[in-house]
């Protein structure tokens, strides 16, 4: 029997934290962790959640950390004061398409999964959801192809496009990674978390404008992940999800039988795959 419901995928051992955590204590333990967000408990009750985007954000950029001062009271800031407080959560018996559906709509990776008093009883990642496409459509025997639901109006930047310029092209488009290509080859990819850690987040006054333009200034080539995880047109869409899954990436540069960048799937595209072919309830 299918098991479609957010109870029988939710991770119930899950990593928590404190409103009084500090913000550096949250991101080493996220990092240590392996995980992208942190629900935020009172007892067992819901209060927040924070994820890396926000951590990040918050911090300050490691070439500006000979700012002590600065530096240790950014570090020192409680989560409650930079966590989300109106969190957007599923109950354990909807269904995982309904799950797919928010996350979609919303452009996040995670769900709380709150019981009728509001108490943390699990969370709902995007790797769950894709172990449970894998297993589904095993269990079928479906056959989609990342072709079939791949985003093929890709946008890409060269070596040389400026951190600044990446930034804006994420923002503008609400896109989380970018390929970076030279001669019509991959040759890198950048993820909305790179610039986060690399450009500053704060400004350190006057003084220290020059810095955060050199950093702004500063060509993609230099953060990019050189060697990024692709997959082909033909490979089944389940081989994107177990990608992702394994790498706890957002997204695949898609290639042609010329190893040419023709495409990119996301967990976004994942997610309305799910809408289309199972329950929503």
């Amino acid at each position: 029997m299918s098991k479609l419901l957010v109870r029988d995928w939710m991770t119930t051992e899950m990593i928590k934290a404190t409103a009084h955590l500090r913000l550096h204590d949250a991101l080493r333990l996220m990092n240590r962790s392996n995980v992208r967000s942190l629900p935020v408990v009172e007892k067992d009750a819901l209060v927040g959640i924070v994820t890396k985007r926000d951590l990040l954000r918050s911090d300050v950029s490691s070439v500006m950390r000979d700012i002590w001062d600065q530096y240790r009271q950014v570090g020192n800031v409680p989560l409650g004061k930079i966590m989300s407080k109106s969190v957007i959560t599923i109950c354990p018996t909807a269904s995982m398409a309904k799950a797919a559906q928010i996350l979609f709509e919303n452009k996040i990776s995670s769900l709380p999964v709150v019981d009728g008093e509001q108490n943390l009883i699990g969370i709902l990642t995007s790797t769950d959801l894709f172990r449970m496409l894998i297993a589904e459509f095993s269990a079928s025997g479906a056959q989609v192809l990342v072709e079939d639901y791949m985003t093929r109006d890709v946008q890409a930047l060269q070596p040389e496009t400026t951190l600044m310029d990446a930034q804006r092209l994420m923002a503008t488009k609400r896109i989380r990674s970018l390929p970076v290509v030279q001669q019509g080859l991959l040759v890198g990819i950048v993820t909305r978390t790179d610039l986060l850690g690399a450009a500053p987040a704060h400004a350190a006054g006057e003084n220290h404008y020059e810095i955060a333009k050199q950093v702004l200034t500063t060509p993609v080539r230099f953060i990019m992940t050189s060697s990024p995880v692709t997959i082909s047109e033909k490979a089944p869409i389940t081989g994107a999800a177990q990608a992702m899954a394994d790498h706890k990436i957002h997204s695949l540069p898609v290639l042609n039988a010329n190893s040419a960048l023709c495409g990119m799937i996301t967990e976004s595209d994942l997610f309305r795959l799910m809408t289309n072919r199972f329950p929503v309830f």
